[in-house]
């Protein structure tokens, strides 16, 4: 066993049944889960193949296999390790005939999601209630994280759900029709599966005894029933997750599930990991100090032996041009490495700036969540084609793709095929197939569709035995792609055809990987992330949002916009539970305990965003959480905004303070649960004994301070 410290030994040795490890940032739980599955091989003779490791991103199992190897010096695929997707596609893969359906089937990524939706929602009546394609998506989505549906017995409560059951019956049977699933089906399936088939359930138990999963906060429902499903009465789990750092709400993520392990594990052990490796101790008594303002928290506290480290910064700057002028500046004239510089912000329209700021300045960035590789449009033609080879019944691959290059298959043509599938209840190709016989149909467009069906058989056969990469370059010059944009677009010929070239070349790394042929290729591209596709190897700055930044870590970080309606996010004050502004310190620590050497906070007096423009935004409640004494305050903008919070430190009002007990003239005895803005300005959300809260301007309400916080 590697050298670990005396609370990550203790977790790593536990003896069997439930236990759940909270392991704050930066504590080594990566370490400890590769230990405890070496420990259980070299220690208890477990044999690999009895081990499930679940993550939630390709780059965070991908290390965790690289490690494991590296540490039991044998084939890490001995030991089952990814994410629940991909162990969810793992399962369906062989057990998807037990659901009545084809075990070789298409995982339709968001962009084959939306445009489907798009189709349906654009073949709506013209009556229909207004639904967007994306709030469709959503709305499924969070059924499907639950493992529910539509109720069926029940009337819808209004004209919009009524249009959205339309729309679920419609897009399942479309994504049935298409031998597809998409990304939540790969998970909210499996549980059905289990729910229906205790055999297949208990084969998968059997081959499973030992099932670990990382960053447990971040499950959802489907997650959560899945791992049930796995565990049985007599469950030998090890979770490890800290609920300090629960931030995906959003998506489905149900804090509910760390919280309340050890009730849905009555035998379970609990081991806390609270020494950071990363972190200088500034950083971390800032990051400590703002979520301990949390209720909804088990309790850790971070801390180093190291007591070196510069102070936390913060700078008030005049906007929001300004502020990304100053970190761009700033970084420069510190000298750092600019790919150990990572500049995080809430929202991805806050980027702009930063980047016009680099561009200026001829400084290379990643722009992690921007414009994807894979989603660009040359490269979803040719993965059209490719998954059409595997899956002949995809029908939103054919619409791509049919036309690409052009084929002389008008709309009127189109349109009649769709007629005959719908009639037919036929797949797009299959038609296609049958139609050079068919008379009704000008002669181009019969021979256009034969070219094509010839195209794909040939390809698909060749698609049995052939490497990924050739099978690329045959299509390319089958279909001649590169003399068709060479003439569509004379402008952008050269870059379009580069990103072609690299992805043959991303074909090739594949192929010398040797994992799984064309199916294998197409199942990882499926699984990607944002975070999976940011090209990490470059030596340049990284942009990104403080969700994206979850799992990583640099040696220099700024965290822009400290500003309430920014972070926390929101319209001011509309919080009604306390739930969605411990979410948004959640995400700020997280965003602050990224940084190993040197953070630095920024608020801007002036921002524009979406177009609007806001001159008088106040500093977030967040400054104030962490405290004055653990930030070093740079120069303000202003000198006036200096002597504006002296006065409001120095005033009655300044002393009103987040857990301060206060007494109001009407409502009663309450606590403030948090403070914006300052002087004249400063607000108050304030929960009342009588359960009732609301947000006072304190300058206008009669408020009464007391002494003191409730005990």
């Amino acid at each position: 066993m590697i050298r670990l410290n005396e609370a990550q030994r203790a977790a790593v040795m536990a003896e069997g049944g439930p236990a759940l490890v909270l392991a704050g940032a930066g504590t080594g739980k990566t370490r400890v889960i590769i230990e405890r599955m070496a420990w259980l091989v070299e220690e208890r003779g477990v044999d690999p193949r009895q081990l499930l490791a679940l993550t939630f991103t390709n780059r965070a199992a991908n290390e965790m296999k690289e490690r494991l190897a590296a540490r039991l010096g044998s084939d890490p695929r001995s030991a089952w390790v990814g994410t629940f997707h991909s162990f969810g596609l793992f399962i369906l893969r062989r057990e998807m005939d037990k659901l009545g359906r084809p075990r070789a089937f298409t995982v339709f990524d968001d962009s084959d999601q939306l445009s489907l939706m798009k189709r349906l929602v654009k073949e709506l009546p013209p009556d229909a209630e207004k639904v967007l394609p994306r709030e469709a998506l959503v709305w499924m989505s969070r059924l499907k994280q639950q493992v529910t549906a539509p109720d069926w017995n029940d009337k819808p409560k209004n004209p919009e759900e009524a249009v959205l059951r339309g729309l679920w019956r419609r897009y399942h049977a479309a994504l049935a029709q298409s031998a597809a699933v998409d990304y939540d089906d790969l998970l909210s399936l499996v549980v059905q599966l289990f729910d229906a088939h205790p055999d297949v359930r208990d084969k998968y138990r059997r081959r499973f005894r030992h099932v670990l999963v990382d960053e447990y906060q971040d499950t959802n429902r489907a997650q959560y029933l899945l791992l049930r499903h796995l565990c049985g009465d007599d469950p030998d789990v090890f979770v490890v997750g800290d609920e300090d750092q629960a931030i995906y709400s959003w998506r489905g993520a149900d804090i509910r599930n760390i919280l309340d392990f050890a009730k849905d594990f009555p035998q379970a052990v609990v081991y806390r990991l609270e020494e950071n490796y990363r972190s200088t101790e500034p950083i971390l008594k800032a990051a400590n100090a703002l979520v301990a303002h949390n209720v909804n928290r088990l309790g850790k506290t971070l801390w180093t032996p190291r007591t070196d480290g510069d102070p936390v910064r913060f700078h008030l700057l005049e906007n929001g041009d300004a502020e990304a002028e100053w970190v761009v500046s700033d970084f420069i004239k510190q000298q750092w490495d600019p790919k150990e510089v990572a500049i995080l912000f809430r929202t991805n329209a806050q980027s702009r700036p930063i980047e016009e700021a680099l561009r200026k300045r001829n400084i290379p960035y990643i722009l992690v969540g921007g414009i994807k590789f894979y989603s660009r449009k040359e490269i979803k033609d040719i993965l059209a084609y490719l998954r059409l080879l595997v899956n002949p019944a995809d029908d939103e691959s054919v619409r791509r793709i049919l036309n690409v290059p052009p084929r002389g298959i008008g709309s009127a043509t189109m349109e009649r095929i769709e007629e005959y599938a719908a009639q037919r209840r036929m797949p797009l190709f299959q038609v296609l197939r049958d139609i050079e016989t068919d008379t009704t149909l000008p002669p181009r467009a019969r021979a256009s569709a034969a070219d094509f069906v010839r195209l794909i058989d040939d390809l698909a056969v060749q698609a049995k035995s052939a490497k990924v990469a050739a099978l690329v370059i045959t299509l390319l010059e089958r279909i001649a792609y590169r003399d068709m944009v060479s003439r569509t677009d004379e402008r952008d010929a050269t870059s379009r055809l580069e990103i072609v070239a690299e992805f043959i070349e991303a074909c090739r790394k594949h192929d010398t990987a040797g994992e799984g042929g064309l199916e294998g290729f197409l199942q990882g591209l499926a699984l990607l992330s944002d975070v999976d596709n940011a090209d990490w190897g470059r030596p340049a700055v990284t942009l990104l949002t403080c969700h994206s930044a979850k799992g990583l870590e640099f040696d220099y970080v700024y965290l822009i916009g400290l500003e309430e309606g920014l972070l926390p996010y929101g319209t001011d004050f509309s919080w009604e539970y306390p739930g969605d502004v411990e979410e948004e310190r959640r995400l700020c620590y997280v965003a602050m305990t990224r940084a190993r050497r040197a953070l630095t906070l920024t608020a801007a007096q002036a921002r524009t965003l979406y177009g609007r423009s806001s001159d008088d935004r106040e500093v977030s409640r967040f400054i104030e959480e962490i405290g004055a004494d653990r930030l070093q305050r740079i120069e303000k903008a202003k000198k006036d905004a200096e002597n504006r919070k002296e006065a409001a430190e120095k005033s009655d009002a300044g002393r009103i303070r987040t857990g301060a007990r206060v007494r109001h003239a009407r409502f009663g005895l309450g606590t403030v649960l948090y403070t914006s803005g300052m002087d004249e300005k400063l607000k108050a959300r304030i929960r009342f004994d009588t359960g009732r809260s609301a947000t006072i301007l304190v300058k206008a309400a009669p408020l009464e301070m007391l002494e003191g916080k409730r005990k």
